[in-house]
């Protein structure tokens, strides 16, 4: 993902540059997504920031405001197998097989 602020007129020619390429994403950074950011929920997407956005992310999250880490544990296939997780858990139903 390539994210810049300016819209496509006034890019300097970034658009031009990345469009035609498969796998890249241009985003703007007002209008930063998580599913664009991590689709699919995997984290780690390559992101080139161009200096502007940058900056702007100082003006549109504040110190105060910054998103946090939610889990501090990211292993979710760990932590649903986990004994205190799978203690509270309904058991799985049987699957019925259809009849002859």
């Amino acid at each position: 993902a390539v994210v810049s602020t300016q819209s496509t007129g006034e890019d300097n020619g970034i658009t031009k540059a990345f469009r035609n390429l498969p796998g890249v994403t241009l985003l703007n950074v007002n209008r930063l997504n998580h599913l664009h950011l991590a689709p699919g929920g995997h984290l780690g997407r390559f992101c080139i920031w161009t200096a502007p956005a940058y900056q702007a992310l100082g003006e549109i999250y504040s110190s105060e405001t910054l998103p946090r880490d939610v889990m501090k544990n990211a292993d979710l296939t760990r932590i649903i197998n986990s004994d205190e997780i799978q203690r509270d858990v309904r058991p799985t139903k049987e699957q019925r097989r259809p009849a002859i």
